[in-house]
């Protein structure tokens, strides 16, 4: 494969030609990206991949999707509504029943029940990345809100707050995928915000967009949750795999088990 960019010299208009490695993002030559954003690494593409093929094969999820909304999102959506107003006692509960919702993560392409039991061995390493999501949002609270320093602050931080919330779940993308590979989860959340660097705002949109539509699966009485949350770890999933094939992940170097 060559890369096709074209530059001006002198007036004249010159094709790059250098020889790319058919993984690589931007060339080494001219440092023009190849396509590889806008195919295999493309939020887009892989968001319209998955949900093809989540529609033709919805049923052999449909336990698993029954099962995670009802033991563990709708139990996280009404103990959020009960103890909004109080901040301590809400994230100590998260801090314990979030680490089930990562758990899919964990099952490679095995969506069943049993899977989801048997993956459960990850939930320690998963409560200390949640600790450490907690500890990260706890921060952005305290700087974009003024919370527990009695100060005003400009309003406008509450929207940087909110966009570093999904920046920051972006940048840790891989994690849960690379603690189910043993990896401890701070080596997991520097790996995963190296291997994202050049795919950040793609990981962005993914999150962004899955965000949307697993709302609109709650708001639906929680039944489109069905639907929803079994495409959201295949989608998530997906995605991952191309991250590996495209060797973004320097070491160590992550399987496709």
């Amino acid at each position: 494969m060559k890369c096709n960019a074209t530059y001006k010299k002198k007036k004249k208009t010159y094709t790059c030609d250098a020889e790319l490695h058919p993984h690589q993002l931007f060339c080494h030559v001219c440092g023009e990206p190849t396509s590889a954003l806008k195919t295999d690494l493309s939020a887009k593409e892989n968001l319209k991949i998955s949900w093809k093929e989540h529609k033709e094969k919805y049923s052999e999820t449909f336990s698993i999707g029954l099962f995670l909304t009802l033991a563990v999102y709708l139990p996280l959506i009404i103990i959020s509504a009960i103890f909004w107003h109080n901040y301590w006692l809400t994230n100590l509960i998260m801090l314990f029943y979030v680490p089930l919702a990562l758990i899919p993560f964990a099952m490679k392409d095995d969506y069943s029940v049993g899977n989801y039991f048997k993956s459960l061995k990850f939930y320690p390493q998963y409560w200390f990345f949640v600790l450490i999501a907690i500890t990260y949002l706890f921060l952005l609270k305290v700087i974009c809100t003024g919370f527990l320093l009695d100060i005003m602050v400009d309003p406008v931080l509450h929207i940087v707050r909110l966009i570093m919330v999904l920046y920051g779940v972006s940048c840790a993308y891989a994690a849960p995928f690379l603690i189910a590979e043993k990896m401890n989860p701070i080596k997991a959340i520097i790996s995963s915000i190296k291997a994202g660097h050049e795919t950040r705002w793609q990981l962005f949109f993914i999150t962004v967009k899955i965000t949307v539509i697993n709302a609109i699966g709650a708001l639906l009485l929680g039944i489109g949750l069905l639907y929803t949350l079994p495409f959201t770890y295949k989608t998530m999933r997906r995605y991952y795999i191309k991250m590996v094939e495209f060797e973004l992940f320097k070491s160590p170097n992550p399987t496709l088990r």
